[in-house]
């Protein structure tokens, strides 16, 4: 067992001791991972809701991994291993599936075996839903960039602030605003009887991203859903070999399931009512993939999305970009693709910002976001960048992070707004260099994009791809 997670003693209820069901079945799905497992495990083991049944899947890793999950789970009769004896196609879909088979307790929920819990996560999220009397439970996260520690918000905190209840009946609305939340498993709890009535699992295929089919299929099968505004586990970021981190063919993938949802949707009636929350979907992958994609594969993804968007028209495009709140550049990008026009879609990517620098970065969000935007998220970078260090980490182990998530938001823009004006002089000077790049960057594209067009009438996507390796 490595120094790094020391294991506490099983604290089992005498309802468990007697064999009687747990009150939560926690699936931790794993792949090469040797450097964390331990620590995520260790985790889940020190819960204050001790009454649990762990389900250790691991993809058939060819590291040390599962040595070290055997090792762990020798220890705590409450986890159980399960070695697949070689890796599944695509992501962890077949790895979370054999867990599901496997759980028999009303509650499930998830934890990815490179992160890491608050030790009252599952205890909250049970309390919650079965106070409530809901199917689902949702808690807040924070991401940790690996190597720096460096602790930040996800895309989607902004939008905690539209629920201020602890329980919220799923109607067509509530729905439309939770399904615009990433759609990661680990932060929820599922009622079990959800899962097996409606026969939800995650699909399976040779592509990744299944979370996002998964996240709606629950969502709209779901009567209510219980919140907690509590910053509850903490998924690790930028490690080498995470999906996520990559930038290659592998994130044009998460297209595939436009229609996977879309044929749910239609076989289940729901597709009149979902159909433009499914394209701002849509929408906010391209807002996201298009901030990492190479210029080389640009063609493939217009390629892609093309057949998608022809089963839309151009009037729903132009609902979906409205109620999704959509900014210049999506509408730029969508209407491109709507139309076909493939040199409109590479210059409307070059109006994205590319730099690291916090000040080209700040002059960007100025120039499309507006002040107020800009200030929360200056107030909250500098504000993680503190959360990163030593002292940062102390206070993420006595659970302070949650509290300090919680109240950061007005006095992030606040004090944003303070730095955005001493420094206003620096950034329009920097907008100003910012514009004129992306004058020159548009002036070139437009030039070679025109020749493309008039010299091939064809998208030889073939031709675009890159080494899917790289």
């Amino acid at each position: 067992m490595s120094d790094q997670a020391e294991r506490p003693s099983p604290r089992l209820s005498p309802a468990l001791q007697l064999g009687q069901t747990p009150q939560a079945s926690i699936i931790v799905t794993a792949y090469n991972i040797e450097s964390y497992i331990e620590e995520s495990l260790a985790s889940i083991a020190a819960q204050t809701l001790a009454e649990l049944e762990v389900i250790v899947v691991d993809d058939g890793s060819s590291d040390a991994t599962p040595a070290r999950i055997t090792e762990f789970c020798a220890g705590d009769p409450r986890f159980i291993p399960v070695l697949l004896p070689h890796n599944s196609p695509g992501g962890v879909a077949t790895a979370a599936n054999i867990g599901l088979e496997r759980a028999s307790s009303p509650w499930v929920g998830f934890v990815d075996g490179d992160d890491f819990i608050e030790p009252t996560m599952f205890e909250r999220l049970v309390g919650a839903a079965a106070a409530s009397g809901s199917d689902l439970a949702m808690c807040e996260y924070l991401e940790v960039i690996d190597g720096s520690g460096e602790r930040r918000d996800p895309a989607d905190a902004h939008r905690w602030a539209e629920f201020t209840a602890g329980r919220y009946e799923l109607d067509t609305h509530t729905r439309y605003q939770l399904l615009r939340f990433i759609a990661v498993p680990w932060r929820k709890l599922y009622r079990r009887t959800l899962l097996a009535d409606n026969q939800i699992r995650f699909p399976v295929s040779e592509g990744f991203y299944e979370d996002n089919p998964f996240h709606w299929f629950t969502l709209l099968c779901a009567d209510s859903i219980a919140l907690v505004p509590e910053v509850l586990c903490y998924h690790r970021v930028a490690r080498t070999g995470q999906t996520t981190s990559a930038a290659d063919e592998r994130l044009l993938q998460i297209f595939d399931h436009h229609d996977t949802i879309h044929t749910w949707l239609l076989g289940r009636g729901l597709l009149d009512a979902y159909q433009v929350p499914l394209l701002i979907w849509v929408i906010s992958q391209l807002e996201w993939i298009a901030r990492r994609i190479s210029p080389s594969t640009r063609r493939q993804l217009f390629a892609i999305l093309r057949p998608i968007f022809a089963q839309y028209s151009t009037e729903m495009v132009l609902v979906a970009l409205r109620e999704g709140n959509k900014g210049a550049t999506a509408r730029r990008l969508s209407l491109a693709i709507a139309k076909g026009e493939y040199g409109s879609f590479v210059r409307a990517l070059s109006s994205r910002s590319d730099s690291n620098s916090p000040v080209l970065a700040a002059a960007f969000h100025l120039r499309h976001s507006g002040v107020r935007h800009t200030a929360l998220l200056t107030g909250r970078y500098l504000r993680n960048r503190f959360l990163g260090d030593q002292a940062g980490r102390a206070l993420g182990r006595f659970g302070l992070f949650g509290r300090l998530g919680r109240e950061a938001s007005r006095q992030d823009v606040l004090f944003g707004l303070m730095v955005i004006q001493r420094q206003l002089a620096g950034l329009e000077e920097s907008i100003g260099v910012v514009e004129a790049r992306l004058d020159a960057i548009d002036r070139r594209i437009e030039g070679r994009g025109t020749d493309r067009e008039t010299t091939s009438g064809a998208v030889d996507v073939d031709a675009q791809r890159g080494d899917p390796a790289a």
